[in-house]
């Protein structure tokens, strides 16, 4: 029995792992990032392995202690919660499962899944972690130690996938069965995303806060890994590391087979909640507002404008999926901060303030307006043949983000002040902000028409989004950047500005054509003489240059966006 679930699991894990091979390689930009990652982690085993054939460096002193241990666990719970994130969100059940499920039993899928999971992990990790391996058994002279490494990372990473679809196929047969988890199911979600990353980033910076999980018997698979090199290592610790890894597999897999039985064949109530929070009912003159709830009371204005702006506001509301590709940069940020506040890494709090006044007018244009077309979906025609204006159209576009921005400013004067700025700075972050989330949130509408997706994007299995291209949202950022980012910048440190832009001029733009060199020597050294005359300004200069300067631009740029906007969208055909 035991047999014929794995032929039949390699099988599945084949075609999945196929599958996900064809996904990953039919667009240039994933096909980079796999790169990226593949580059960084390959990078990172040839240095390690480079030093320990080279140096040789004696291993007689160290010893597999509870921080070796305590670190082991900490990723390995780290491991389990992204697996389980997975499961939940892309993976929760095989391709075709409606046909497969009829042909084998769950058990066989559910070991298919997990080893499509290890297959995706070791392409990424196997290599490095072999070629490091390599290294260290030529360098202590010990052969064992080869097969040791595997046996311990693969229980490590078998058995942390085994319980993250434990975790995961529980968890969306509780969403599946609860109605409360169904109905707040996105909410739940983000909160859950939100503590999980500053959860680890907090704990990874603070270092210390990962002495207590060595007692995890886990971790302990580091001393079964260690067992033939010249280090200090536990048997009894190996041991039960092996016990306790073995342990997970062994039990996890049939309870995963349960849970997904339950999960795949039960009923749901998913449906029933999706059918009504899709159902609006009439109230008054407006359908939209019962379907907006407390966003009904936001000012949007009346007549067309004012429709099409709620309309809006009910689109963006409808497509968490969409949204997630916009919280990403946030999360990157939210990290850093997190390092900065809880750990080594140094940032000034004299950031935060200026950061939020960038961040609000970004988030007001690329919410609402970055992909106007493709927000419309299905209903892309009948918006393009209904009697409405362009100009009409684009206002209501345009002032959901306005209004909720507007809406969310008075918190740049007040992180200003509460980050000992003084009164005229905390007023100056305020009114360019101000000023860049109309003018930000038109020049969006305006890129997002240029560079329109209509094709949704599968982010999950029976869920697509339809979020903006990777051109406009680079082009859209360094419209904010230049109109927001720029006078902020400009109005509270010129002096570092100008060394900025002394340096990009006369250093980065000239090196190219100095590296030519030849006929383009001369260009090189005309951007080299730029770089110093700007270097040479006077602060003042520098500081009304560029607040002035970027707003002219800003002006120029949405009022060229309001009317190629609003005669595109009139002018439009499918």
């Amino acid at each position: 029995m035991v047999v014929g679930h794995l032929t039949g699991g390699l099988t599945i894990a084949r075609t999945e792992l196929r599958r996900s091979v064809r996904k990953a390689t039919s667009r240039l930009s994933q096909i980079l990032g796999l790169g990226v990652g593949l580059f960084i982690f390959s990078a990172g085993a040839l240095a390690v392995s480079y030093l320990l054939v080279t140096q040789s460096p004696d291993l007689s002193g160290f010893t597999i202690g509870a921080g070796v241990r305590s670190a082991i666990t900490f990723q390995w719970l780290f491991v389990v919660a992204i697996i389980t994130q997975r499961v939940v969100t892309v993976n929760p059940r095989p391709d075709a499962g409606d046909h497969l499920l009829t042909t084998v039993r769950p058990t066989t899928a559910v070991v298919g899944l997990i080893l499509a999971e290890l297959g995706r992990i070791a392409a990424y990790v196997g290599l490095p972690v072999l070629v490091v391996t390599l290294a260290l058994a030529y360098t202590t002279g010990s052969v064992a130690t080869v097969p040791l490494v595997a046996l311990a990372v693969a229980l490590l990473f078998t058995s942390g996938v085994v319980l993250a679809h434990v975790l995961g196929l529980g968890i969306k047969l509780a969403v599946a069965r609860i109605p409360v988890l169904a109905r707040h199911r996105t909410v739940l979600g983000t909160l859950a995303a939100v503590l999980l990353f500053g959860g680890y980033t907090v704990i990874q910076s603070t270092g210390g806060g990962t002495n207590g999980f060595g007692v995890v018997p886990v971790g302990w698979i580091a001393d079964l890994a260690a067992l033939a090199l010249p280090v200090g290592t536990s048997p009894a610790h190996a041991l039960g590391g092996l016990a306790a890894t073995g342990l997970v597999v062994i039990a996890g897999v049939p309870l995963a087979s349960r849970v997904a039985t339950a999960f795949w064949f039960g009923d749901s109530v998913t449906p029933e909640i999706e059918t009504e929070e899709a159902t609006v009912d009439r109230v008054g003159t407006d359908p939209l507002a019962s379907g907006l709830g407390l966003l009904g009371r936001l000012p949007l204005g009346s007549g067309q404008s004012g429709h099409v702006a709620r309309r809006t506001v009910l689109l963006a509301r409808r497509a968490p999926a969409k949204l997630s590709y916009l919280i990403l940069p946030f999360i990157v940020a939210g990290s850093f901060l997190l390092q900065a506040a809880f750990g080594d890494l140094t940032i000034p709090t004299a950031a935060f303030a200026p950061g939020l006044a960038v961040a609000i007018p970004w988030v007001a244009g690329a919410a609402f307006t970055l992909n106007p077309l493709g927000d419309e979906g299905s209903v892309l025609p009948l918006t393009l043949t209904s009697p409405i204006a362009g100009r009409t159209y684009f206002r209501g576009l345009v002032r959901p983000g306005v209004v909720i921005g507007w809406l969310a400013l008075p918190a740049v004067p007040i992180l200003a002040l509460a980050t000992d700025y003084a009164p005229a700075d905390a007023a100056l972050m305020l009114g360019v902000a101000a000023f860049g989330i109309p003018a930000v949130t038109a020049v969006a509408a305006g890129i997002g028409m240029l560079f329109p997706r209509t094709d949704a994007v599968r982010v999950a299995r029976g869920r697509e989004a339809t979020p903006p291209t990777l051109t406009a949202m680079v082009l859209y950022s360094a419209c904010v950047g230049l109109a927001v980012g720029l006078p902020v910048a400009a109005g509270l440190a010129p002096a570092a500005v100008r060394a900025v832009a002394a340096a990009l001029v006369g250093g980065l733009l000239a090196f190219p054509f100095a590296y030519v060199g030849g006929p383009l020597t001369g260009v090189a050294e005309a951007l080299g003489s730029l770089g110093q005359s700007i270097a040479g300004l006077d602060t003042a200069v520098v500081q009304w240059g560029g607040l002035l300067v970027p707003v002219a631009l800003g002006v120029v740029f949405a009022l060229v966006s309001v009317r190629f906007a609003a005669r595109y969208v009139e002018r439009y055909t499918l």
